[in-house]
């Protein structure tokens, strides 16, 4: 039956169906040839997976992210980035980087992080003689820290899987989220400064100081959400559903960029992002208890005990393992299939919940930016027009950064742990 299962799943990605009909599929012909049990409860499992409470911030923070991106407000950030680092070395693409660092602060998702953000600069990164190679890399891993920062949807994903605290992984993203972008910024600074390619024009005070305000309503749903949560007024899921109401009064009454004409686009995208998104959990799920009926979780933790009982070793071998799987599965279809196998083993070696959920999420983030199917990577090439050929030498560098972050973030627990004890949610 497993093998079946898993030999069913890796025909159709290879055949390129979506993974969640991938994982839909293959479950329903392993159980329909080796299974007495009747099929409708592959429903059941799916609909329990999908009806959980603090599921309902993933649609609202996506259509938080859609207002804020017709509204404008992406845009005024994106000024306001490159009037502050846009004249030190690294110019357009620094700008790029802490772009993307704003917006991830308010969309909660790897793939609006990119477009938003890549949609205005790589343009620009290419006008200005950076090349397709610089302005893909850059922003497709920049893109990524879109699920580190908080608010983060595969955070709320696991913390509802594993039953971790949302909100103390919330605050134990903020530090390695800067992290990962100091270390891309580091590398534009060496490229830059290799091919000879010259800062922006220092931006005046009196510009710097009015892209500020022009985007201070902006930043401030940063505060909102994060503030909110650390205060204990509202929970994760309420704080997106403030989010999204936040960014259309933004967008629509003070900005008046979002209009009446552009709410059927906003509403039908984030319908059908959250469509894919909810499948795939869903999805993994029925998939995850087909391996928990056979016992293969079981089976994997007593494997990854009889290698070690170090718990950093054991941290090594999750790492790769997320890593292998992040070439070709969702962070979702990862946390709802992987998670729930090693999670047990990993509370066994007293591994922190907050530390384990964060070194996840920034696994999963270089996932998002790692062919086949990183969709951050995607999304960038095809607003650049880069071929993953032209541009594999330049791009390994930037992911060499990103685990770089990771393993600091693995090794280091303090880095993930740090803010969550200050704002309580570590007593």
């Amino acid at each position: 039956m497993i093998a079946t299962l898993f030999l069913t799943f890796i025909i159709l990605l290879i055949l390129e169906a979506p993974v969640s009909f991938s994982l839909l599929i293959s479950t329903v012909v392993s159980m329909f040839f080796f299974s007495d049990i009747d099929l409708f409860a592959i429903v059941v499992k799916m609909f329990r997976a999908s009806s959980n409470f603090s599921l309902i911030a993933v649609p609202f923070f996506i259509l938080a992210g859609g207002f804020m991106d017709s509204g404008g407000i992406s845009r005024r950030l994106v000024t306001f980035a490159s009037n502050i680092i846009g004249h030190i070395r690294g110019g357009l693409a620094n700008a790029s980087v802490m772009a993307a660092m704003f917006f991830a602060g308010l969309s909660g998702a790897a793939a609006a992080d990119t477009a938003a953000v890549g949609s205005l600069l790589i343009p620009a990164m290419k006008r200005k003689g950076y090349g397709k190679d610089i302005a893909t890399s850059v922003m497709a891993t920049a893109g990524s820290i879109g699920i580190v920062i908080p608010p983060s949807i595969p955070m709320i994903i696991l913390g509802v899987t594993a039953s971790i605290s949302i909100g103390g992984m919330f605050m134990g993203g903020i530090i390695p989220g800067i992290l990962i972008g100091v270390s891309l910024m580091a590398v534009n600074i060496i490229y830059t400064k290799i091919r000879k390619i010259d800062p922006e024009p220092r931006a005046s005070f009196r510009e710097m100081l009015r892209s500020f305000a022009d985007s201070f309503l902006a930043l401030f749903t940063v505060v909102i959400i994060v503030g909110g949560i650390t205060a204990g007024i509202f929970t994760a899921t309420e704080a997106s559903v403030i989010a999204a109401l936040y960014a259309f009064i933004i967008g629509f009454f003070v900005y008046k960029e979002l209009t009446f004409k552009d709410l059927p686009h906003v509403l039908v995208k984030s319908a059908l992002t959250t469509g894919v998104v909810v499948l795939t959990i869903a999805a993994a799920a029925s998939f995850g208890w087909v391996l928990a009926a056979e016992q293969i979780p079981s089976q994997i933790a007593n494997f990854l005990v009889s290698l070690t009982d170090n718990r950093w070793i054991l941290l090594i071998l999750i790492n790769i393992l997320f890593l292998v799987l992040g070439t070709f599965l969702d962070p979702s279809a990862i946390i709802i299939i992987v998670v729930p196998i090693i999670w047990p083993v990993v509370q066994e070696l007293g591994v922190h919940p907050i530390h384990f959920g964060v070194m996840a999420i920034v696994n999963m983030a270089v996932g998002q930016c790692t062919p086949p199917v990183g969709v951050a990577l995607f999304v960038a090439s095809g607003i650049s027009g880069a071929k993953l050929s032209d541009m594999m030498g330049t791009y390994l560098r930037y992911l060499g950064a990103m685990v770089l972050v990771l393993l600091f973030v693995t090794f280091i627990p303090a880095l993930s742990l740090w803010i969550p004890e200050l704002t309580g949610y570590i007593k």
